[in-house]
Order: C-alpha cells, then structure tokens, then sequence
C-alpha cells in the first residue's frame, strides 16, 4: 500500500451582497419589466472572473460558475457573472405582478432578498460605450454602425437595439434565443412610438432581433425628411406610455 498525503482547503463562501440592479442598455435604476435585460452590481455575486452565459439547445443557460439569479425563486438566463457585477434577463413570468424580489446565489451562498417594482415596460437604448449615453447601438440601411464617421442620411432606415419593451405577443420565452432566419419573432404589447431630433420617426418594425436572446428589442425607424442634420441628433423610443426619454440621451448621427 502506497500513503500519498493530501492537503485540503475549505473556503468560506461570503454572502452575496447585491447593492444596485439597473437596465443593462442605458444603467438607470428603477423599476423593471419583464424580459428586461438588467446589470446588478454588489460584492461576492459570482467568480473572481469574468465568465459569460451558456448557450444550450438554443437557450441561454440560467447557471454559469455556480452563479444563479432568482426572481421570486425563478432562476433567470444569465449573460455574465462575476464577482463584482453580473446581467440577466428578468424572467417573463414576472408579469402581471406587482414587485419581484431578487435573490444572488453563488455556489448555494444567498444574498438577502432585494425588491423592486414591476411595471409594463422600461425602454432603454443600448449605447456604442455600454454606459448608457452617446452614441447608441444602431445600424445604417447599409449595415454599416452609426456614428460620426459614419452617418445615416435622411429618408433611409436605421435599426436601433433596445431592452425593457416588456410583455410580447407571442409571449416571450426566458432566454430563448430568436432564430437568425427571422422565425419566431415577437412583438411588444404596447404600441412602439419613436421621435429623432424630436421628429416624429415611423417605425417600420418593433420587435424580436433575429440570432440574439428574447428581452433585446430591435425598431426599425424611417428618419424623417426633416430631422435635424449633425452628430449627435436626439433619438427617443416609447413603448406605450414608457418612454426612453432621460435616460443618458443616446444619440443618432443624421447627414
């Protein structure tokens, strides 16, 4: 017989503690909807580094580095954890109430129970520095990102990235990834309003992004024959009564 000496250490797991939730396109706190994407920020929620989601069977798996997000005890699809911040999407079911308390759990460790509201919707635009102001996260006509260097002209179609549209019709499914052949899209509730330099823009499509997880909304807009020219030209997206307006003021450039 062979005796081979082992060493072994235990670590204590801190308590999560989770210490701000905030819509993950434009970082404002507030209340949430469901099929939000959110960004939670605190101490001890998950790996030291960075680890980002799985995707399995077409879904985005709702545990990574023994990390998990409970909407009242509902896991939720995890896009990234880490020890200092983590994103999920709010869970579809928490529709129709009226707060959700939020949970963090890291390997079995709990943090204690955080509430927030729920309401229909909370459009936030994503931004080019995913800090919720400037430029936001838009397409040309030609596919090409917006921006200074590379500005959209009057009369054609912008493609604009969001969260928070809420409940969909067909109802949205947590974390299903839509199919990138457009299959499956889903559409917000609410009627989809929008303005560009405080013009009223049509919006020619407001719905699921085809090849990205359910909860990101993607809106079609006409940029109207008269919004103003320059930059950093105002963009504003409604969904219903809820209004993108305030939050970090993203912006368009218009030629």
């Amino acid at each position: 017989s062979v005796t081979i000496p082992v060493t072994l250490t235990v670590m204590a797991i801190p308590q999560p503690v989770v210490v701000a939730v905030k819509n993950a396109a434009n970082y404002i706190t507030g209340n949430l909807s469901p099929g939000e994407n959110i960004w939670i920020g605190g101490t001890g929620l998950g790996p030291a580094t960075l680890a980002y989601g799985a995707i399995v069977n077409n879904v985005v798996a709702n545990t990574i580095a023994n990390t998990r997000v409970l909407f009242d005890n509902v896991a939720a699809p995890i896009i990234y954890a880490s020890d200092l911040q983590t994103s999920v999407m709010v869970p579809y079911g928490v529709g129709g109430r009226t707060s959700t308390s939020i949970v963090v759990e890291y390997f079995g460790v709990q943090s204690a129970p955080v509430s927030y509201n729920v309401v229909a919707a909370v459009p936030g635009i994503y931004t080019l520095n995913s800090q919720g102001t400037g430029p936001a996260s838009i397409l040309n006509q030609n596919g090409a990102i917006n921006g200074s260097n590379a500005p959209e002209k009057r009369g054609n179609v912008i493609t604009v990235y969001m969260t928070g549209e809420g409940a969909t019709t067909p109802q949205g499914a947590d974390g299903a990834i839509i199919p990138a052949d457009g299959s499956g899209l889903k559409k917000p509730v609410p009627t989809v309003t929008a303005t560009i330099g405080g013009m009223p823009a049509d919006v020619q499509y407001a719905g699921s992004a085809p090849g990205i997880v359910s909860g990101v909304m993607q809106v079609n807009l006409l940029i109207p024959a008269n919004a103003p020219v320059g930059g950093a030209v105002p963009i504003v997206i409604n969904v219903g009564t809820a209004s993108s307006a305030g939050a970090g003021a993203p912006t368009v450039a218009i030629q």
